[in-house]
């Protein structure tokens, strides 16, 4: 590693305990905004990469205002995502990857932020039904597999 590790994120990460989802991820955003418009891998856009990573982890600490998305899927697996790229991009500024290849994931990590600010917006959606509920309307001979009728419970 050619860098230390970046400070706690209790200690730099620009959100409160009190600040909606909506405006924790605002705030992400704006991070993701600032680092980008730099156009460049400065000083000053690793520091905003570091404050939006730092972010992605206290998110987590966040009750969401519903738990399924109109777009029906989870809130927490979406938060848990955003998460996962931020912390792929600060290995990748800590192994010195091709500024471009980081500036692509800022984006795409952006992108990832502000369809998930657009869905938050919106009411909650339904939560699926439970997996068992879904596997009980289905035949078990129904189901198509690979593996050779006859070979089944040997």
């Amino acid at each position: 590693m050619s860098e230390p590790p970046p400070p706690p994120a209790t200690l730099i990460a620009p959100i409160r305990e009190n600040m909606s989802l909506a405006e924790k991820l605002e705030r992400l955003q704006a991070e993701l905004d600032a680092a980008l418009a730099r156009g460049k891998m400065d000083t000053y856009a690793r520091d905003r990469i570091f404050r939006a990573e730092a972010i992605t982890d206290r998110i987590l600490e966040t009750d969401p205002p519903f738990a399924w998305l109109q777009a029906s899927y989870s809130v927490e697996a979406w938060l848990r995502q955003l998460q996962a790229m931020a912390d792929r991009i600060v290995a990748q500024l800590r192994r010195n990857e091709p500024e471009e290849r980081i500036l692509g994931d800022v984006a795409r990590l952006r992108e990832s932020v502000m369809a998930l600010r657009t869905e938050i917006a919106r009411e909650g959606g339904p939560m699926p039904p439970p997996l068992d509920t879904l596997l009980a309307t289905f035949e078990v001979d129904s189901m198509p597999t690979r593996i050779p009728r006859d070979s089944i419970g040997r």
